[in-house]
């Protein structure tokens, strides 16, 4: 039953957006990772590269993601101007975020 609960819980939370969290007590930023053509990206928290993720979490937090090139293609930088691989921040605010990839010629 707790696990049901938690699971709800869990359900709720991410299936809202910030201003339709059910609790103002819910203080959160959202980072979302994406991966232009040619790799991926993940969180240094997790083995698996992906095109996109999204993590919440709350404003403050520090955040590392990693970008992952695929074979033939190599990491440019970040769509912010950042050349850190992997880059490591204090999530404060919303953000979106890409990982830049150009093929290797």
């Amino acid at each position: 039953m707790i696990k049901k609960l938690l699971l709800l819980s869990l359900l709720v939370l991410f299936s809202c957006s910030k201003e339709e969290l059910p609790d103002s007590n819910y203080d959160v930023v959202v980072l979302t990772a994406y991966a232009s053509e040619g790799g991926y990206v993940r969180s240094i928290k997790s083995n698996k590269g992906r095109l996109q993720f999204t993590i919440v979490r709350p404003p403050g937090s520090e955040i590392t993601i990693d970008a992952l090139p695929a074979d033939g293609y190599y990491f440019f930088g970040w769509s912010n101007g950042g050349t850190a691989n992997p880059l490591t921040f204090k999530l404060n605010s919303d953000m979106e975020i890409t990982a830049v990839f150009k093929q290797i010629k």
